[in-house]
């Protein structure tokens, strides 16, 4: 069983380690990875000094231990915005990512809005969340460059 708990429970440094240990296997690009953990960093910064982001981020707990962290933005009325989504590799495959999306569709429901937008790599790294994402109900809707990543980007939608 998972449980969802505010990142401010939870000593400072926290969600960097858990974004930095679930996207891990892409040190061998350094300058992704370098670009990657300054955002991480700046995440963990935000959910201790702003309440308006760490209302809308949350960890993931099992047996008490953080294994995962979602993340949305509600400020659009037309469309809510998933951000950071990830589980730590050794929980990974367990349905742990859907019951977080599923989580996140929940929150923004309460924030009136009907439609959730995310994007992923479009190679091999991002596959399985490709995969969840899609097992979850978001379909495709475009493929574009990210000037800050090194690969294509894949964006998906999904009415809530």
């Amino acid at each position: 069983m998972i449980t969802f708990q505010s990142p401010t429970d939870f000593p400072k440094g926290t969600v960097s380690q858990l974004l930095t240990e679930s996207y891990g296997s892409l040190v061998n690009k350094t300058e992704t990875w370098t670009r990657l953990v300054k955002q991480f960093n700046d995440a963990d910064e935000l959910v201790h000094t702003r309440p308006e982001v760490a209302r809308c981020t949350f960890i993931t707990k099992k047996n008490g231990k953080p294994i995962g962290l979602g993340c949305f933005d509600p400020r659009d009325p037309e469309y809510g915005i998933i951000g950071h989504n990830c589980i730590i590799p050794s929980e990974q495959g367990n349905g742990y990512g859907q019951q977080q999306i599923k989580e996140i569709f929940n929150r923004l429901r309460k924030h009136k809005i009907r439609k959730a937008r995310v994007s992923t790599g479009a190679g091999k790294f991002a596959a399985p969340a490709r995969q969840m994402y899609e097992a979850c109900g978001f379909t495709e809707t475009r493929r574009f460059k990210d000037d800050g990543w090194e690969e294509d980007m894949v964006e998906y939608e999904v009415e809530l």
